[in-house]
């Protein structure tokens, strides 16, 4: 019976963050009330109360749900037995996919971190740095055995990771190219560059 409930408080807690979600996206973080994410959740302020503490709060979990995720499923990548250039392009079209399917999260995230307290924000800095270190370690190992032609692994793990994650600022799901075409284009410049090969130096 305790999982029963724990999974109905758990599931609870979700409608409360997507109703917030849709809300932070419609009005933006400081103009909506705990009123107003308790009435869209069909709950009373006080019981909204009980599942989460404050806004912040709030924020914080909707960054926790999109970066925890995406961790798990870089980690696992990460850990397979694939060539080097494989592995970094599987967590491309990976870290591409969490983007698209968290778009609204990590819009709001963006637009709202400095809300956080500095308490999570450390939390979340520090997540960020480990979602960030498995591009490096892929791209470090790809450096060493000489596949990937980079300088720097880091600098190119930044590189990488924010000429995507911009993405969230332009990409239309109702787009005229879906996600599978964007990820290709996007890999074949990773990959490739931008000059013809009768041009490179």
């Amino acid at each position: 019976m305790t999982n029963v409930l724990q999974s109905k408080g758990q599931d609870r807690k979700v409608e409360i963050l997507d109703a917030a979600l849709t809300l932070f996206v419609k009005n933006g973080f400081n103009r909506t009330s705990i009123q107003d994410i308790a009435d869209a959740a069909g709950i009373t302020k006080g019981g909204l109360y009980h599942y989460l503490k404050s806004k912040e709060e709030i924020l914080f979990l909707l960054h926790e749900r999109f970066i925890s995720e995406g961790y798990s499923k870089l980690k696992l990548i990460e850990e397979e037995s694939l060539p080097t250039e494989e592995k970094l392009v599987k967590l491309l079209k990976t870290h591409l996919e969490i983007i698209k399917d968290y778009k609204d999260d990590i819009t709001i995230f963006y637009k709202e971190y400095n809300n956080l307290s500095p308490e999570n924000y450390k939390i979340v800095m520090n997540k960020r740095d480990d979602y960030e270190s498995i591009f490096i370690n892929v791209l470090e190992e790809g450096r060493i055995n000489g596949v990937f032609n980079i300088e720097n692994s880091r600098i190119s793990s930044f590189f990488i990771l924010g000429a995507s994650n911009f993405m969230y600022h332009w990409y239309n799901p109702n787009g005229e190219k879906p996600m599978d075409e964007l990820a290709r284009i996007y890999l074949n410049i990773i990959k490739n560059g931008i000059l013809n090969e009768k041009d490179k130096a």
